[in-house]
């Protein structure tokens, strides 16, 4: 495309983003009355599909009405119908065809189909432009455009029995997007496509490299950005001579549809290349603008599971904003952040109609719910679900505290996936209290976290808590014994709830791992189903291949 004709539709882009984030802010004050009108719609529109009338929705008139008639359910109560919708039948949960199902990433249980549907991508881009906008509207810099680097995978995972394609959410994403006109990244499309994540951020970094007016950094999680940037301090010479050279190192070995278009993009930029050496040679603190001063932001969830690895980014991205513009899953876009300065996210009353289980009810058999306007700052609570691409009353199983509001709508912090929780005798620890309670006591040691896992050992007498560590020692012996008590101290003081219930466990197990422990944890669970670009780390694993092989990689064990 002509590059006037892109920056035309760019500037176009921009605005229609801003406008979106305006009605979002206008339609604030009254989130509540807004979320109740989209669930008439999503009845309205879904009454004649077997769910509908198995349910009565053309009789349904109110959100007391639905929450009558619907039961709250969980994915097991529907798995059967997404099944028979996955082998090719019609018109079970949602009266839209169905083009692909999204796979959740599994953390914490097996993989779910999701339905994904037409109007409902139409309606997710529809969403996506309040995303950006908000980035527009935060970050002023922002608003001047331009190319940049976007490490998302495009990899499918494979079809159902009925032909649907399957995948990761932001590998649908990224497949729309690639059949789109405007391309906002210098990479060439087939670079999304590769399988092996490593090779495909080599190659971004080749592209991106080359680029010195570079706009913004994006990957779906701070862990893909880490691994961007950790492995540009690992390779940077052989990538300095590829740039220099015009080439693709030779270790990188690519399918013949992907490596021939790929080189063909390729062109030698030897200025470019001395030039990028000699700021490499210098270290990498900061180094993200160094070698691209343009760069007005970088883009990834940071949140939960994500914090450790966002906090590591500081050293490459220096006073670059990071933000995590978007709470979202497989199931629905949830919320957007409407600043830069930390990872809380307005919840959005047209993506989905929301309901919401008091904490103290989750283990209820038959819990009530909150609506979007009934939630109180201070609280936590599960988020329930009803879309218009066939989940009604769905536990998403996320666990938020409503932190602020925005006019009438909560703004909501992450805090836990329901089965993340740690809790032998009710003392319900969570992923943010154990790794608060870890990086204090490697703090005490002069030692930094690389990355974690825990596990419940319910054989031992009495039951005890284990961690598995990936560890920077700086060189310094590991003394397990001092590191346990000081990690107990800690987590004492991170959950209340332990120190009380702490008579009825055993002591902490302590299991620094080998060094690229958690790296061979991601690849077994790539190699499992997970997308390259939106694997996860479990907090909390179960006995299984997991954990057998975080026993395997024991220190010494």
């Amino acid at each position: 495309m002509h590059p006037i004709a892109t920056s035309l539709i760019e500037s176009a882009f921009i605005a229609a983003s801003r406008l979106a984030k305006r009605r979002f802010d206008a339609q604030a004050p009254r989130a509540g009355e807004v979320n109740r009108d989209l669930l008439q719609r999503i009845l309205r529109r879904q009454a004649d599909t077997e769910f509908g009338r198995r349910y009565g929705f053309h009789a349904l008139r109110s959100a007391s009405d639905f929450q009558r008639a619907v039961p709250i359910c969980t994915y097991d109560d529907i798995r059967a119908d997404i099944e028979r919708m996955a082998r090719g039948e019609s018109n079970v949960l949602t009266r839209d065809p169905v083009v692909a199902f999204g796979l959740s990433s599994g953390t914490t249980g097996n993989q779910k189909l999701i339905p994904f549907t037409t109007y409902g991508n139409r309606r997710n881009m529809a969403i996506s432009l309040i995303m950006r906008g908000a980035v527009y509207e935060a970050i002023p810099a922002a608003r001047r455009g331009g190319r940049g680097i976007l490490l998302m995978s495009g990899v499918l995972t494979g079809k159902t029995e009925g032909g649907f394609p399957t995948g990761a959410a932001s590998a649908l994403a990224m497949n729309n997007m690639l059949k789109g006109r405007l391309k906002f990244w210098v990479s060439p499309d087939e670079a999304f496509l590769i399988r092996k994540q490593t090779d495909a951020h080599y190659v971004h970094l080749l592209f991106g490299l080359a680029d010195p007016g570079l706009a913004s950094l994006g990957a779906p999680f701070a862990s893909g950005l880490l691994d961007f940037f950790q492995l540009l301090e690992a390779r940077w010479p052989a990538l300095v001579d590829d740039l220099g050279r015009g080439t693709l190192s030779a270790d990188i070995t690519l399918p013949p549809e992907l490596d021939a278009p790929i080189r063909a993009r390729l062109r030698a930029h030897p200025a470019r290349a001395r030039a990028l050496g000699r700021e490499f040679e210098r270290g990498f603190s900061g180094i993200a603008r160094r070698i691209w001063p343009a760069l007005s932001h970088a883009s990834a969830i940071t949140g939960g599971s994500f914090h450790l690895y966002a906090d590591k980014l500081g050293r490459y991205l220096g006073d670059l904003p990071l933000v995590s513009s978007f709470y979202g899953a497989t199931e629905a876009i949830m919320g957007v952040n409407l600043g830069a300065d930390r990872p809380v996210y307005a919840m959005l009353p047209t993506s989905a109609f929301w309901e919401f289980i008091p904490a103290a009810e989750l283990d209820a058999e038959r819990p009530s719910t909150r609506l979007l306007d009934e939630v109180e700052k201070g609280e936590r609570y599960e988020i329930v679900l009803t879309t218009f691409t066939g989940l009604y009353r769905y536990r998403l199983g996320d666990v938020v505290e409503v932190v602020d509001h925005h006019g009438k709508t909560p703004v909501v912090e992450f805090v836990h996936r329901r089965g993340s929780l740690l809790n032998i005798a009710g003392e319900k620890t969570s992923e943010q209290a154990a790794r608060h309670a870890l990086t204090e006591a490697l703090s005490r040691a002069g030692m930094e976290l690389i990355d974690f896992s825990t596990m419940e050992d319910l054989g031992a007498t009495p039951k005890r808590y284990v961690f598995f560590v990936e560890l920077d020692a700086r060189g310094q012996p590991v003394d397990v014994a001092q590191l346990s008590a000081w990690l107990e101290e800690a987590l004492r003081r991170a959950n209340p709830f332990y120190a009380t219930l702490r008579a009825r466990m055993g002591p902490i197990a302590l299991h620094p791992v080998q060094p690229g422990t958690f790296r061979e944890l991601r690849d077994l669970l790539i190699s499992r189903g997970a997308s390259p670009s939106q694997v996860k780390i479990p907090r909390v694993v179960t006995e299984g291949p997991l954990s057998q092989l975080l026993m395997a990689r024991r220190v010494g064990g």
